[in-house]
């Protein structure tokens, strides 16, 4: 099977024929092979790494394609850096903020609905229970339907 991380277009890499033994101490030369061996392996594992990076960043970049990523939240960032993908990150990241968006806008419409209104007064119609204990009973009949539609308010 070829290696992938293999292209046409990159050089022979092929070393040379060793030059005479008697040249070289060959204690020497067996530790420049093992360093040889080892740089070799590294620079495959950095090509392979960088390989699934560039895999990873095209998904990221087909499932959004309107995001933007120097504009990352720091939260996926360190998602990242703990090894989740970076599209996953990114999801997990909007799925969140969009519960949390949805709790507080019901939280929102549960205090609109508790609340007496604006504190400037521009709430129309709405009777405190002050001025109603403040009214005398043909004000109470002229405004009764206010006054129950103001009671729900009433804390």
């Amino acid at each position: 099977m070829e290696d992938p991380l293999q292209t046409d277009n990159q050089p022979d890499r092929t070393l040379p024929a060793d030059p005479p033994a008697d040249r070289f101490d060959p204690q020497e030369l067996g530790q420049l092979r093992e360093e040889l061996n080892r740089l070799r392996e590294e620079i495959r594992s950095s090509r392979k790494a960088l390989i699934e990076q560039e895999a990873e960043l095209e998904e990221f970049r087909d499932l959004f394609p309107d995001a933007s990523l120097s504009a990352l939240p720091d939260v996926v960032l360190s998602d990242i850096q703990r090894g989740v993908p970076l599209a996953a990150a990114y999801a997990l990241n909007e799925r969140r903020s969009q519960r949390l968006a949805k709790i507080a806008e019901s939280a929102n419409a549960a205090n609109r609905a508790r609340s007496s209104g604006s504190a400037e007064g521009d709430s129309v119609g709405f009777l405190s229970p002050a001025e109603v204990r403040n009214m005398t009973p043909t004000e109470v009949r002229k405004q009764y339907r206010q006054i129950l539609l103001s009671m729900p308010k009433w804390h």
